[in-house]
């Protein structure tokens, strides 16, 4: 692990506090750990980590877990003994690893655990680790160079090129759980993306399956008028991006609402599959994830 004083300079110059960095690095290190067990090529990455570690970099906020998308033929069960394995009692990079049999699980449609570390100067790290089993990715899987940090001049290594989920199903994805549940870390990821080129159809209709995968009725009008109401928790927010690029709670609603309206244009198709929470329509949901992925080749899926 890297040395103190160095992370302490890392966590001043980002702006957080120094276990919000140590814990960006310690993530880093899990990656070429999970790389070098040949486990990193069996899932893709995705999530508030992806989205900073691969497509933000230093303007995304941080994040303190690791998610992935299985896209293997691998069942929960077994692989998240694979991945005990690979950590439990086990020493890399200087972080000893302890995965009791308490905290990891795995339930028909996912699997993970709850990792405790510790190294020279950090006893009781933590990060939690899931894998989702629900359904294999809708657009093609690439492998993308992690964004330069400073402290990569620092590692000892050079961090490997990680699978991943394309952004325009990573933001699908988040669309989807921002509707879900009330969590401000989703909102404002979509508030950090809305700028960014992607192709706004694909991502409606990749967030109308991805609701239909949880059966989910997604009504985007209902999900957006309700954004200034959800009981967000804006602290946790605030320790994980730096105080000068924080932004008004209702700059960040209101741009999410603009932002996202695309998601009320919805086709026949999708609205008749959004308005299934009961899954029956399997064919149309055939139809739509075969769109989906003629679309990705067509745009280029724009990674």
């Amino acid at each position: 692990m890297i040395e103190k004083r160095l992370v302490q300079w890392y966590a001043s110059d980002a702006g957080v506090d120094l276990d919000i960095a140590e814990r960006e690095i310690a993530l880093t290190y899990v990656l070429c750990i999970l790389s070098e067990q040949g486990l990193l090529n069996q899932m893709a990455f995705k999530g508030g980590t992806a989205l900073r570690k691969i497509y933000l970099g230093a303007s995304g906020r941080f994040s303190l877990d690791l998610d992935f998308t299985a896209i293997t033929d691998a069942v929960p069960d077994a692989f998240v003994l694979d991945l005990v394995a690979a950590l439990h009692e086990r020493t890399h990079y200087g972080l000893t690893f302890t995965v009791p049999s308490a905290d990891y699980y795995a339930t028909a449609d996912s699997c993970g655990a709850n990792v405790t570390y510790d190294h020279d100067w950090v006893t009781a790290g933590r990060f939690g680790l899931q894998i989702s089993f629900r359904a294999q990715p809708l657009l093609a899987i690439r492998p993308m160079t992690l964004r330069r940090e400073r402290y990569f001049d620092w590692l000892g290594i050079e961090p490997p090129a990680v699978p991943c989920l394309d952004l325009h199903e990573m933001i699908g994805e988040k669309v989807r759980a921002a509707a879900q549940r009330t969590r401000v870390r989703d909102l404002y990821d979509l508030y950090q993306l809305a700028r960014q080129p992607y192709d706004r159809h694909l991502v409606r209709r990749i967030a109308v399956v991805k609701c239909w995968e949880t059966r989910y009725a997604f009504d985007p009008a209902a999900f957006l008028s309700s954004l200034p109401e959800g009981k967000y928790d804006w602290s946790d927010l605030a320790r994980l991006v730096r105080s000068d690029r924080l932004v008004p709670p209702a700059e960040i609603v209101q741009d999410v609402q603009h932002g996202y309206g695309f998601l009320g244009d919805l086709t026949v198709e999708e609205s008749k599959l959004a308005a299934d929470p009961y899954g029956r329509e399997f064919r149309l949901h055939e139809e739509l994830v075969a769109t989906i992925a003629s679309w990705g080749e067509r745009y280029g899926s724009g990674n």
